[in-house]
């Protein structure tokens, strides 16, 4: 339960100094916010100051307790008023009733009396901060669905603005914009399971955030909703009563702060695609089928970094998908020769047409690179645990989002194989031991990646992660995250140094991401495992 503010008032001294002696109001989580002797004097503290419970004498000068409860509710404040009164004012108790006073208490009140009824107001307001709070959550929810709902064209066009309405939404509002925010991960790298709602729910506080900002410095207030739904992506509407608040410059100063937000989510890569400005909010689904197909060309944009779409006037509803014949058997040959140089032109013959194209689906994109795998794989020797590793570098590729991603895995891939084509010889032991042994001595780098180790040991980053799985039967990440958690775990046992402090000696950037890796990997978080181990050895 929280602590609770009390206002007392009395004109009688004795009573106002006995009030503090009844009850030792501290420790039962109340707070004297203050005590008056008239109700005028108690009314000037309470225009400017919240109070949750109100105890006051009926007959007082100046202004009396009934007096006083008026003005509460005429300003339709929360407090409640709990009246001390004698057997002669008790007349007073109907026109009380009808101003919603809490309790009457009859002089001379004993100490129980008065704890009990004050903790029943208590009670009460707890009762109904707890409803407001679930009302709230409801509404929330209902907000959000409804706003996906609208984006996806599911409303009827008559019946949207009747729908906003019930959902608190202002639909008469003269500026609107559609946005989405597409999350993907770098090197193509899964979202752990369980860890896409808090990536989703952190930058989501972090749009509110850049949003507040921007409204102090143009002193121009706006609202932004955002979609129910059950993928990471975040798909937003942004409203204002000003009919010129999303002008160019508005939605370039917008975005330019959200593209910043990447120095504190490095792990992952977004898009953000952003409509036209609009004037109804009857016009937001035909705006939103262009942020999204906007959002879906986001392979084709060059560069590895957070990045900026804004939605064309024409929507091209006719997807033109690849139409190509890959020169496979010439690959092959040359990967098998050893031809480094020919591999690399052959790859980048390959994908150089495909940047002439207007529209190039990611799933054509991925069929290409995918073809071009086997094509590689089949240049490689075989072994018997072979398929394993096909496999983990097939499903390597469907995780990748770009063209530019695409290209060079493949290219980098490639040119490995032939490159051990041309030296002959089998090192894959002795690579991935010198692997292991890197990430023993540098797990505690925050940006250890599998570029890292590659460059290190001088071969691709495709051909490190294929060979890694083939010879340790692990990915480089579980690999990473094994050998971090288990430092984690001899820290937590031997030092006395924070959760903080042992996030960054293991390679996090934050604690609150490090306590979620720990508890996932041991079933308990790092404050649990340090208390059950200081248990067992004592």
């Amino acid at each position: 339960m929280r602590r609770y503010s009390i206002l007392f008032i009395d004109d009688e001294e004795l009573m106002r100094e006995s009030f503090q002696k009844l009850v030792d109001w501290n420790a039962y989580q109340f707070d004297i916010a203050g005590i008056f002797k008239n109700g005028e004097s108690a009314w000037e503290y309470l225009e400017n100051h919240m109070v949750d419970i109100i105890i006051t004498d009926i007959n007082m000068p100046f202004m009396d307790g009934i007096s006083l409860l008026e003005h509460i509710r005429e300003r339709s404040l929360k407090s409640r008023v709990l009246f001390l009164t004698g057997y002669e004012y008790f007349e007073y108790a109907h026109k009380a009733v009808q101003l919603q006073a809490f309790d009457f208490l009859l002089k001379p009140v004993t100490t129980e009396k008065l704890l009990k009824a004050v903790q029943r107001a208590a009670l009460d307001i707890e009762k109904e901060e707890s409803s407001e709070e679930a009302v709230g959550k409801n509404r929330e929810f209902l907000r959000s669905n409804f706003i996906s709902q609208l984006l996806y064209g599911k409303i009827n066009k008559m019946e949207i603005r009747e729908e906003a309405k019930n959902v608190k939404i202002p639909a008469d509002q003269v500026n609107w914009l559609a946005m989405m925010a597409v999350v993907d991960t770098r090197e193509g790298k899964k979202i752990p399971e369980g860890e896409g709602s808090e990536v989703k729910r952190l930058l989501q506080e972090k749009i509110l955030e850049k949003k507040k900002k921007l409204e102090e410095l143009m002193e121009a207030p706006f609202q932004i909703y955002f979609a129910r739904t059950v993928s990471i992506h975040l798909q937003m509407v942004l409203t204002s009563e000003r009919k010129d608040l999303f002008t160019p410059e508005f939605i370039h100063d917008f975005t330019d702060s959200l593209v910043a937000l990447e120095k504190e989510l490095p792990e992952y890569r977004v898009t953000f695609a952003v409509g036209r400005s609009r004037c109804t909010i009857e016009e937001l689904p035909e705006s939103f089928e262009r942020v999204r197909h906007a959002a879906d060309n986001r392979h084709i944009l060059k560069g590895n970094g957070w990045k900026v779409i804004h939605t064309s006037d024409a929507l091209q509803n006719k997807k033109e998908e690849l139409q190509v014949v890959l020169p496979t058997d010439t690959l092959l040959h040359h990967i098998r020769l050893g031809m480094i140089d020919e591999v690399k032109q052959d790859i980048r013959g390959i994908y150089e047409p495909f940047r002439h194209k207007e529209y190039i689906s990611l799933e054509s994109a991925k069929m290409v690179t995918t073809e071009l795998a086997i094509t590689a794989f089949k240049g490689e020797v075989a072994s018997q645990n072979e398929s394993v590793s096909y496999l983990y570098y097939l499903n390597h590729i469907q995780q990748l989002t770009t063209l530019d991603e695409m290209e060079e895995d493949i290219l980098q891939f490639a040119t490995s194989i032939a490159e051990k084509r041309k030296k002959g010889g089998n090192h894959k032991k002795k690579i991935a031991v010198a692997a292991l042994e890197y990430l023993k001595q540098n797990y505690m780098k925050v940006e250890l990646n599998l570029n890292e180790v590659a460059d290190y040991l001088n071969i691709s980053v495709p051909y490190l992660a294929v060979l890694f799985k083939q010879e340790t039967k692990q990915n480089f990440g579980a690999h990473l995250l094994e050998i971090r958690m288990e430092k984690a775990k001899e820290l937590l046992c031997t030092t006395g140094d924070t959760i903080g402090e042992i996030a960054e000696k293991t390679g996090y950037s934050g604690a609150q991401y490090f306590a979620v890796c720990f508890k996932k990997y041991t079933g308990t978080s790092p404050g649990a495992y340090r208390e059950q181990a200081k248990d067992i050895s004592s």
